[in-house]
């Protein structure tokens, strides 16, 4: 919005005349849409730019004003909602005030400078809650992709896993219409974050579905609770922050809605991921997924089942002699002297294998490297490297 144009107020009400009303007393101040009641309201909404403010009147046909500012608050959350009746209903009120959480309750007739003076209000509400989205928006990715990039570097394993929780939590996130999922779709970015604390060799194995001692499963489990104390120090995340804790376990149903649902679809997420590396079907992964409890809500399950996901085994330390064509170097290989042999990204070839075999044989590097190599079921399966033993 520039600087001249005026804030949009968008007013419903199923009387025509005090919508005709609303427009000359609030000509030249605000651009006023009105609206006949709650769906007409909504089509409004739909069009663009937004609105700063939505005022509706309680008592409409068809659609009450508590409901219409419920669906309002679904669909642009950051346009501030006002409430203008003429009901004394105390449980009316409470019902707008619940679903449509709304900035403030007016009571007609009302006079034209209260009107004027709550609006200008709400609207200097909605610009700085414009203001706070672009700090998250542009600070916060700052912070965040720091934290994503430190991950890749100490726990790449980590960091592929969630890579895979990402892409469902997006999936999920759209297909569900959630308009207020930023929160979700960061926590699973940085879902592994505590992962930084684990050694990589036991996260590795971990992730590889290998056996670990009780104290290794132990420090294992603690990288949800980690993450969440890291994320919990940084202004704005305090919702991410929660959502990564209860990733693994249901969270206290006294936790925001935004937490609850987040963790609910992280978890389920993780579920399918895990079912999936371990080779499971998709049908096996998402039943897992349907009979955990306390059970994930039934939308979340059916739109993570539409969900083709294929799964690739990420980064793992391995030796020289167990390397084969097509695999990826994950981290630089140099040898003892320091000389770069191959740079992270590269693709392994037969030739590059078999002289980083000679390399090893004369101890001119240092095992395990880290390598990725992909399980797709669709993909041949990878030639055996010359020199390599046959079993």
């Amino acid at each position: 919005m520039s600087e001249t144009a005026l804030p949009r107020i968008l007013c419903v009400d199923d009387e025509p005349n005090l919508l005709a009303a609303l427009q000359r007393n609030l000509f030249g101040q605000f651009e006023v849409v009105t609206a006949g009641g709650g769906e007409a309201g909504l089509a409004a909404m739909a069009g663009a730019p937004p609105f700063d403010v939505v005022m509706s009147d309680m008592r409409m046909p068809a659609m009450d004003g508590a409901t219409f500012l419920g669906l309002a608050r679904e669909r642009a959350p950051d346009t501030v909602r006002v409430l203008l009746t003429g009901q004394a209903d105390t449980e009316s009120a409470i019902a707008a005030i619940n679903q449509g959480a709304i900035f403030r309750f007016l009571r007609k007739p009302c006079p034209t400078d209260e009107l004027t003076a709550t609006l200008h209000e709400a609207v200097r509400l909605h610009r700085r809650i414009l203001v706070e989205r672009e700090l998250l928006e542009t600070t916060l990715a700052g912070t965040i992709r720091m934290l994503t990039e430190v991950l890749s570097m100490v726990a790449p394993g980590a960091f592929h896993r969630s890579e895979l929780l990402q892409t469902c939590v997006a999936h999920v996130a759209d297909r569900l219409a959630w308009t207020d999922s930023w929160a979700v779709r960061v926590a699973a970015s940085l879902s592994h974050v505590g992962c930084v604390g684990v050694p990589v060799d036991l996260l590795q194995r971990d992730l590889a579905g290998g056996e670990l001692t009780e104290e290794e499963r132990r420090l294992v489990e603690s990288h949800p609770e980690v993450g969440h104390r890291l994320l919990a120090e940084i202004p704005r995340l305090g919702a991410v922050a929660r959502i990564v804790r209860y990733q693994a376990a249901p969270p206290p149903y006294t936790e925001p809605d935004e937490v609850v649902r987040g963790a609910q679809l992280l978890r389920a997420a993780l579920h399918l991921v895990r079912g999936l590396s371990r080779k499971e079907s998709a049908a096996s992964a998402i039943e897992g997924v349907r009979m955990l409890e306390p059970e994930i809500p039934a939308d979340i399950v059916k739109a993570l089942g539409s969900l083709r996901l294929r799964i690739h085994e990420g980064p793992r330390l391995a030796r020289i002699r167990e390397l084969m064509p097509g695999w990826r170097v994950e981290r630089d290989i140099a040898s003892t002297r320091g000389t770069m042999l191959l740079r992270q990204g590269s693709e392994l070839s037969a030739t590059a294998i078999l002289a980083l075999r000679n390399l090893q044989a004369a101890g001119a590097i240092e095992e395990p490297v880290l390598v990725s190599c992909g399980n797709d079921p669709d993909a041949p399966e990878p030639q055996q490297a010359p020199g390599a033993a046959v079993s």
